[in-house]
């Protein structure tokens, strides 16, 4: 019950400072967390920690906690590393593709073409592409990239419902899950890559 309190907070919180609702300079307390979300301490102590390690917060002399933000570089340095990480997974679970896994895809996707809520939406992305790399039996790799791509929500808010951003992403995600479909490993590599490129190109 413990981890389960502490990761949620995490989540929360995290996606508070992605999203700009936690400032860098706001101050945490344990006991209004505590009380917020309706735990002890053990498991705020062990959130902030987490959240001090992810280099989200950052230990006054006091030894009260400050919201630090993420760094304006951050997006690029994220998207450079998921793409590298990404292909790896796709090309790695490729062969491995059930039926299953590209159903779970397209209602993924269908879902993310009809989502307005901005914190969904960046789920609805990150189930799209799970159901393509989860084959790729790396739990590490699936971790790693889960958690690039959550701290990386902030660039959704530039694709609301309509939005040429978002047909773009699409369309993209249609090419690359039709690559899948037809066994076409090249084309779904490459046309990953070129997604990613053109997220890195949006955030700059």
């Amino acid at each position: 019950m413990s981890t389960k309190a502490a990761n949620h907070i995490v989540e929360t919180v995290e996606n508070e400072i992605v999203f700009g609702q936690l400032r860098p300079g706001e101050l945490l307390h344990q006991v209004a967390l505590a009380e917020r979300f309706g735990v002890s301490r053990q498991p705020v102590r062990t959130a902030l920690e987490i959240l001090t390690e992810k280099k989200l917060l950052t230990r006054r002399a006091d030894r009260s906690l400050e919201v630090r933000g993420l760094p304006r570089s951050a997006p690029q340095e994220i998207l450079a590393i998921r793409r590298t990480l990404e292909p790896q997974a796709l090309s790695q679970a490729f062969n491995h593709l059930t039926e299953r896994d590209l159903l779970l895809a397209q209602q993924a996707l269908e879902l993310f073409e009809i989502e307005t809520e901005t914190q969904h939406l960046a789920q609805r992305d990150i189930d799209f592409h799970l159901a393509l790399y989860r084959p790729c039996n790396s739990a590490t790799l699936i971790r790693l990239i889960t958690e690039l791509r959550r701290t990386n929500i902030r660039a959704y808010l530039g694709q609301p419902l309509g939005s040429k951003a978002r047909q773009t992403c699409i369309e993209e995600h249609h090419a690359i899950l039709k690559a899948c479909k037809s066994g076409n490993r090249e084309d779904a590599l490459s046309l990953l890559i070129t997604h990613l490129d053109i997220a890195q190109e949006r955030s700059e």
